[in-house]
C-alpha cells in the first residue's frame, strides 16, 4: 500500500485571550481607544478647571473692589507696631488714627516697669530731625496699656516706643521696643 502523507500538525489554540488579540492586531485599537478616552477626560477636566479659575478671579476682583471701597470710606486707619530685638517676642501694639487726626495706641505683653520708669511714644517725620516726643504710659500686670494720641502732632512717617524716665524725655534714651511705618498718618 501506498504511503499516506504525514499530517501537518494543527496549530494549537491559544489558551490566553490577550495573546490572541496581540497576535491578531487587536491590541492597538483597544489601547488607542483607552488613550483617546483618557485625553477626552483630561480635556473636560481642563475646561472645568478654567471655569473654576475664572470664578475665583471674579471673586478676588469683587473682594478687592469691596476692600478699596471700605478703605475709601473708612474713618480710621490701623497700624501694627512690631517688636524689635530689645522687646519681648510676643510684645505688640496697634495705633489707630482717625481721619480727624487723633488716635489711640494700644500695647500688649510689655513688661511692667520699675518705679520711676514709663513707656514713651515717639513720632518721626520725613525730615531727618530728632523724633518728636509723645506721651508716656504704663502697663497693667498683664502687660496691657493704652494712650490717646492728640490730633496736633501733624503728618508723621513712623512711630516708636521706648522705655524712658517717668514724665518722658526730649530725645529717646532707651532702645526702641516697638515701631511701625505709618507713612502720612496724622496725629
Amino acid at each position: 500500500m501506498g504511503s499516506f502523507p504525514t499530517p501537518r500538525p494543527r496549530p494549537r489554540p491559544c489558551s490566553h485571550p490577550m495573546r490572541n488579540i496581540a497576535t491578531h492586531g487587536g491590541l492597538w485599537p483597544v489601547a488607542t481607544g483607552v488613550v483617546i478616552a483618557a485625553l477626552l477626560g483630561m480635556l473636560v477636566w481642563n475646561i472645568n478647571l478654567r471655569g473654576d479659575i475664572d470664578d475665583l478671579e471674579e471673586q478676588l476682583s469683587s473682594l478687592l473692589r469691596d476692600n478699596a471701597s471700605l478703605r475709601e470710606n473708612a474713618n480710621a486707619t490701623v497700624y501694627q507696631l512690631t517688636p524689635t530685638s530689645d522687646a519681648p517676642d510676643n510684645a505688640h501694639a496697634q495705633a489707630w488714627f482717625s481721619v480727624q487726626g487723633s488716635g489711640v495706641l494700644s500695647v500688649a505683653n510689655l513688661p511692667v516697669l520699675s518705679e520711676g520708669r514709663s513707656y514713651q511714644l515717639w513720632y518721626s517725620t520725613d525730615s531727618p530731625t530728632t523724633p518728636i516726643p509723645g506721651g508716656t504710659f504704663g502697663v497693667d500686670d498683664t502687660g496691657q496699656g493704652f494712650m490717646l494720641i492728640p490730633s496736633d502732632v501733624g503728618v508723621i512717617a513712623s512711630i516708636a516706643i521706648t522705655e524712658e524716665p517717668v514724665g518722658g524725655s526730649q530725645a529717646p534714651s532707651g532702645p526702641v521696643l516697638l515701631a511701625s511705618d505709618v507713612s502720612g498718618a496724622r496725629g
